[in-house]
């Protein structure tokens, strides 16, 4: 494929994706599917502001600089809807990260959701947490479950790149009885995360979730454009078989 035809699908998709958004930004609807995993974590956050206790976030443990980048995104996109509605009722959510970037991160979004709720003067940047660097996930891990039997917190919420030792973190809240939303990409932390909770976002519905949470035009647009991908991808490879079996 030359460069001339990659270039002009590139610009194809963009001009669809502000089309598409325009769209949006004047009324149309979107239809999404339904994640029932999503309306576990409006129960939780309902419980955190009635009890005054905090949700506990990790954020695992890849930053933005590597190919699980997007999961990392998709997760941060969670804790901005959470930090917001937290922040709003004093009762902003616990974080905790293993990886050296996310921390300035999350706690630019903590900072960010407190200043879009009136209340700048309530952040503390104590209330995002390095646990271990990403080379000693277990510890990480470890680290994390200690925190989750020690400190007050309503749930947990796991979302973004974890391998096996997700299970120390889900067995430690799954001990106190916490409910929990456990979403990644990877297979083995997956296959967990079945194991500690029915509300798992699984690969694709993490990426999503920053549109479910969060009524924003651009992401819903995201969403649509994905999905035309998606069936375009799908009937090129049917109209190959085809073509193929025909000759």
């Amino acid at each position: 494929m030359t460069p001339l035809i990659i270039l002009g699908i590139i610009a194809a998709l963009v001009v669809l994706l502000f089309l598409l958004t325009r769209s949006v930004q004047v009324g149309r609807q979107v239809a999404l599917r339904p994640l029932p995993a999503l309306d576990g974590i409006k129960g939780q956050l309902g419980r955190s502001i009635e009890s005054g206790s905090p949700l506990h976030v990790t954020l695992g443990q890849a930053g933005l600089v590597n190919q699980a980048a997007p999961t990392t995104i998709a997760a941060l996109h969670v804790l901005d809807r959470l930090a917001v509605d937290g922040c709003a009722n004093s009762t902003p959510p616990l974080v905790t990260v293993g990886e050296g970037t996310l921390l300035p991160i999350a706690q630019g979004s903590l900072r960010h959701a407190y200043q879009e709720t009136g209340r700048s003067g309530e952040f503390a940047p104590d209330q995002v947490r390095f646990i271990a660097p990403e080379t000693t996930p277990f510890i990480y891990a470890g680290g994390t479950a200690n925190l989750l039997q020690q400190d007050r917190v309503t749930g947990n919420i796991a979302v973004g790149r974890f391998g096996p030792e997700l299970a120390l973190i889900a067995e430690a809240a799954n001990n106190r009885r916490l409910d929990q939303l456990l979403g990644t990409d990877d297979p083995s932390a997956l296959a967990v995360a079945t194991v500690f909770s029915q509300n798992v976002l699984v690969g694709e519905e993490l990426l999503a979730a920053g549109a479910y949470l969060r009524d924003d035009s651009s992401r819903l647009a995201t969403l649509q454009l994905q999905d035309i991908i998606r069936w375009i991808l799908a009937g090129g490879i049917v109209l190959l078989a085809l073509v193929e079996g025909l000759f």
